[in-house]
């Protein structure tokens, strides 16, 4: 069953999501403190505590929608691309990727510290597990729905690519080196990468 909206929540839990939201976007995770959220709430921390348990409760909450208003935003432009394109590249397809030259630092960090916070919150963790296995079975089912509108000598790459891929780069490096790629090169690079591994599979 999905979270509830935020409009259709008691006004007291939406102000203290909200006030959560803007305590994280400011001070960080480590720097969030339940305190400042119930001022800015204009609440108190007992009736946070009585809506969420205890703080990471809240983190768990506030994170795990954040990071699936991530997810939710990438796969809506995904969908909206195929469902009006009837003949796709896969240089086209590629385009859709998060791209490290053009993702923010500030996104990297976000989902890298979104999951390094779900190792210690056992909670998160598995509101994070479901939005995976979630974004996993959408992107499989988005890649074998649409391989028909792909040049036929392009169509034979493996999925698993595409899904390995998506999980488990995280940009971290871009920030870690000084010869940095282009979006450009990027883009050409997994365009290549994906069409080899048609050879792989095969």
């Amino acid at each position: 069953m999905p979270a509830p909206t935020t409009n259709s929540l008691p006004d007291s839990k939406t102000r203290i999501l909200e006030s959560a939201r803007a305590e994280l976007n400011s001070q960080g995770i480590l720097g969030l403190r339940v305190s400042e959220v119930a001022k800015n709430a204009d609440t108190s921390i007992t009736l946070i505590y009585r809506y969420f348990t205890d703080r990471d409760g809240l983190l768990a909450r506030v994170l795990g929608d954040m990071y699936d208003e991530f997810r939710l935003n990438f796969q809506n432009k995904v969908n909206q691309w195929l469902a009006i394109t009837d003949e796709i590249t896969i240089e086209q397809f590629v385009c859709l990727m998060p791209n490290p030259a053009e993702e923010t630092k500030h996104a990297r960090d976000f989902r890298l510290q979104v999951l390094a916070t779900s190792l210690e919150n056992p909670e998160l963790h598995k509101r994070i597990k479901k939005i995976t296995q979630e974004t996993h079975e959408w992107m499989t089912s988005a890649i074998e729905t649409s391989r028909h509108k792909l040049p036929e000598q392009d169509r034979n790459f493996d999925t698993r690519f595409l899904t390995v891929f998506m999980f488990n780069v995280m940009f971290v490096f871009y920030d870690l080196v000084d010869d940095k790629i282009s979006a450009d090169d990027y883009r050409a690079m997994l365009a290549n990468q994906i069409r080899s591994s048609a050879l792989i599979s095969s």
